[in-house]
């Protein structure tokens, strides 16, 4: 995928990730997501560390949010197995923060060890979704909806 040259970069090793509450997610995720704020249970911020050599961040300003749900749960050869779905991922609007959807992915599962994680991605612009794969995901299915088009990946840690 390939951004406007007028997108603003930082680097998420410039940044630390944590929890965040679920009103400052949803302020965020209102005004940079394409669909909004949608309920969830883990909810975590990309701050800037080290500000960059331009001065258009200062340490402590939110670039990021990531949102995962509560956990659905099954047994399955005398194991319980706990599986999540990455509900959003946004960063300010004309910023592309490069590594953060890595950096939030690596701290959502080292907080909470699941067995695996599911998301979608819309197909709708042709080019969505590619970030999956470079982060271990793999394509299970393409769903078709009302004239449009979204991909269902998923991520398994662990062998069940």
């Amino acid at each position: 995928m390939s951004f406007p040259e007028s997108f603003i970069s930082v680097f998420a090793r410039n940044c630390t990730v944590r929890r965040i509450d679920a009103n400052l997610a949803r302020n965020f995720l209102e005004a940079n997501h394409r669909y909004g704020w949608s309920r969830c249970r883990h909810c975590y911020g990309m701050f800037v560390e080290r500000a960059g050599h331009d001065g258009r961040f200062v340490p402590g300003d939110l670039v990021a949010v990531s949102s995962f749900s509560n956990a659905r749960r099954w047994d399955k050869d005398g194991r319980r197995i706990s599986s999540y779905e990455w509900v959003r991922y946004a960063s300010l609007q004309g910023v592309r923060v490069s590594g953060g959807m890595g950096k939030m992915l690596d701290s959502f599962i080292a907080e909470v060890h699941p067995d695996d994680i599911m998301s979608y991605a819309p197909l709708a612009e042709g080019n969505e979704g590619e970030v999956y794969p470079k982060l271990g995901f793999t394509l299970e299915e393409i769903k078709e909806f009302d004239g449009g088009r979204s991909a269902k990946f998923r991520l398994k840690l662990t062998d069940y």
